[in-house]
């Protein structure tokens, strides 16, 4: 029996493609979005909202939430969405109607305007009116040789920089995968990763898919929206693993989704140009070990891909704060609207990234603050002076009842004072401040043994001027975007570079975990850099015309040059990259299978192999008993077999608690044996000892091993060992 290979997961990334893209691209042209780029950012928020809101639906409707649930509530939307927006384009028509007819209506009752201006202002109607039917203007059919060509180097120069930034970019994180991972049924060997695998083979077999009642009874509420399309992946392919679903999910969220996410960030930041529509998703795929550092660390599937979209919920904020609101009301309830969906998709991903979205947008939101006041106060003094008010008394009893929080938690109550939370291995610092703002500054990420990975300088240079340029600037973009950066860069220092009191309370909301917000270091730093080369460029060009330079072949000259730099950059950075290969290195040693009769990390290759062939003498509604540490946790996700213990640590009930402790007393305690009936357990599962025996968080299981004469072998391959249990009065295995 051998692992799957990476060819026999193109299905599943296609079916996760189609899943994802295919639903939201449809409802987001519906809704009135165009564009390439703006309706591929768009369909997966869209598509993510409606599976985290369907899937907590269909949980107390008792429906399953599969491939046929999931495309009747896309088209339930879709045709919402269509029905609203035809409702709004018959009321455009009609108001326009109106318009006309009252200006018609102008014209023939003004009988004391002498014929020529009568005349005069009929032919302005019948312009006017003809202007209401008259199609937009198309560009005219090449007809020879010579227009065809001029044709196809426009399309060329239109199309080609993001198709290669975003072909570059999927390219570098499929074959570095690829390269670190030598099958995509292996797991990621660490503790959250038992969770998640879990929840997503959980989901295929039975249908359950509410973020409420994620993995009951290790987990209820949490969010799945990325375990929900890993799911859909794994459905669509007879006989796929939910291992090989979740990582053909990841692929396609990291190699095709970030890339265009941070595409639509920079293109609503900066506007289309050639070296940005290039430069940003390229970069994006190497930039501060994203989107490998959340895989070695954690892993963090739910974390990752709310950060993989977190870049589009920040440019429609961006695209509101910054233009929207000033339109007209239709256009700002639009784009509120498409705010509230991707807040939806950000927390059914997860939650915690939604606030290192507002981290970011804080800056922003400010500015618009001002702008907005401005504007009421000059148009409504009363107004003005009423919303200040409602504003300041909001913004006192906010922090008034943050303020009562913190004194009930830490002041009154000293049995556990601050200094006594987030002490885990995550919150702990690895640095100094000063080391801690070096490495932020220069985008070096550590893996998850903490090891420093190396400068990749051309970006650390790229960025340290930018910020040198955007203050230089002195634009309100500019100064957003640096004030965004410093922002985070104050959380992920208060993470790395201190365990102090205070910097506890700042970095709680994120648990002083810095892998979580270094993360966000592409967002943040990324629309910098392409925002300043285009301001240099810009000026540049301006300086040249201002001496006095004939014709534009100077400029031209100039920007080509700038072309080339910027495409040997984003070549560079995703082919000669020290740092990502630090991190494709740090990913291999994550998946890599432990040998065999080792502990650490959890799983051997023959442990895997034992765990596949689990259906083969395990029925479907047989309890199995094991030590999740040692491997075993993933028996659902491999086996499709429920073990007793699905997770590494939660609050064990007393059935739970008791067994762990004292299973090897099976032949002395009554209720052992009490517990085993009653739960239906007929298998155990040895699997040697966890991965991490000096955890606390282990020391319940330390009655976990067979039991001579209570058990019978019935498979093994190297140490694992499956047996029958025959004590308790369960008799031989039928």
């Amino acid at each position: 029996m051998e692992l799957s290979t990476w060819q026999q997961a193109v299905p599943l990334v296609v079916a996760v493609i189609l899943a994802i893209y295919v639903p939201g691209t449809l409802i987001a042209a519906a809704a009135g979005r165009r564009g390439t780029v703006e309706l591929a950012a768009l369909a997966p928020v869209v598509s993510l909202a409606i599976a985290g809101v369907g899937g907590v639906i269909a949980y107390p409707l008792g429906m399953r939430w599969e491939w046929w649930s999931y495309l009747m509530s896309c088209a339930l939307v879709l045709v919402v969405v269509l029905s609203i927006a035809g409702r709004r384009e018959a009321m455009r028509l009609m108001q326009r109607g109106l318009r006309h007819a009252e200006t018609a209506n102008r014209a023939s009752s003004a009988g004391s305007i002498d014929s020529a201006d009568s005349a005069q202002s009929g032919a302005a109607t019948d312009t006017l009116q003809a202007d209401s039917v008259r199609p937009a203007s198309k560009r005219p059919t090449p007809q020879t040789f010579a227009q065809c060509c001029r044709e196809v180097l426009r399309l060329c120069r239109f199309w080609l920089p993001a198709c290669a930034g975003v072909a570059l970019a999927a390219l570098t994180v499929t074959l570095r995968l690829m390269r670190a991972v030598p099958s995509p049924e292996q797991v990621t060997q660490n503790y959250d990763s038992v969770f998640h695998d879990n929840v997503v083979a959980r989901m295929m077999l039975t249908g359950q898919a509410s973020s409420l009642h994620a993995l009951p009874p290790i987990r209820e509420v949490y969010p799945i929206a990325f375990q929900q399309f890993a799911a859909l992946g794994g459905s669509a392919v007879p006989g796929a693993s939910a291992t090989t679903a979740i990582t053909a999910a990841w692929l396609v969220f990291a190699a095709l989704i970030w890339p265009i996410s941070m595409l639509y960030l920079v293109r609503v930041i900066c506007g289309r140009r050639v070296i940005s529509d290039f430069l940003a998703p390229a970069l994006s795929a190497v930039s501060a070990g994203f989107p490998f550092l959340l895989l070695d660390w954690g892993t963090l599937y739910s974390m990752f891909a709310a950060q993989v979209v977190a870049p589009v919920l920040l440019a429609l904020l961006w695209q509101w704060c910054r233009h929207d609101w000033k339109v007209s009301r239709a256009t700002a309830l639009d784009g509120l609207g498409w705010v509230a969906v991707g807040v939806i998709a950000v927390s059914f991903c997860h939650f915690r990234v939604t606030l290192t979205v507002i981290l970011l947008a804080l800056p922003l939101l400010l500015v618009w603050l001002v702008q907005a006041a401005g504007a009421l106060r000059r148009a409504n003094a009363k107004a003005f002076r009423i919303a200040l008010g409602a504003g300041v008394l909001a913004v006192v009893a906010v922090l008034a009842v943050g303020f009562k929080i913190f004194v009930n938690m830490y002041l009154r109550d000293n049995s556990r004072p601050i200094s006594g939370h987030l002490n885990g291995g995550p919150a702990l610092p690895t640095e100094d401040i000063p080391s801690a703002i070096k490495r932020f500054a220069l985008g070096v990420p550590i893996d998850s043994t903490d090891q420093r990975m190396a400068v990749f300088w051309p970006i650390a240079v790229l960025l340290i001027a930018a910020v040198v340029v955007a203050l230089l600037a002195h634009t309100q973009e500019s100064l957003i975007m640096v004030a965004s950066f410093a922002l985070l860069g104050f959380v992920f220092i208060s993470c790395a570079g201190t365990h102090a009191d205070w910097a506890k309370v700042v970095t709680a909301l994120w648990y002083k975990d810095q892998r979580r917000l270094f993360a966000a270091w592409p967002i943040a730093a990324l629309p910098l850099i392409c925002w300043s080369l285009l301001w240099l460029l810009d000026m540049a060009s301006s300086a040249l015309a201002r001496r006095g330079q004939s014709g534009r072949q100077p400029s031209l000259v100039l920007r080509s040059c700038a072309l080339a730099v910027a495409a040997i950059i984003g070549l560079l950075a995703c082919v000669a990259n020290p740092q990502a290969d630090g991190m494709q290195r740090a990913v291999g040693r994550t998946y890599a299978f432990a040998a065999n009769g080792s502990d650490d990390p959890m799983l051997s290759r023959d442990e895997y192999l034992l765990l596949r062939r689990l259906g083969s003498h395990v029925g479907e509604g047989e309890g199995v008993i094991s030590d999740p540490w040692n491997g075993s946790g993933f028996m659902l996700a491999i086996g499709r077999r429920t073990p007793y213990y699905a997770h590494l640590n939660m609050l064990w009930d007393y059935d739970h608690a008791y067994l762990a402790l004292h299973l090897g007393k099976m032949k002395t305690d009554p209720q052992v044996c009490e517990i085993i009936q009653r739960n239906n357990l007929h298998w155990y599962l040895d699997m040697g000892g966890s991965y991490a025996p000096g955890d606390p968080q282990h020391a319940i299981f330390a009655g976990m091993r067979p039991v001579a004469g209570a058990m019978q072998p019935v498979d093994h391959q190297g140490r694992a060992t499956l047996y029958w249990i025959t004590g308790c009065g369960m008799g031989s295995r039928p």
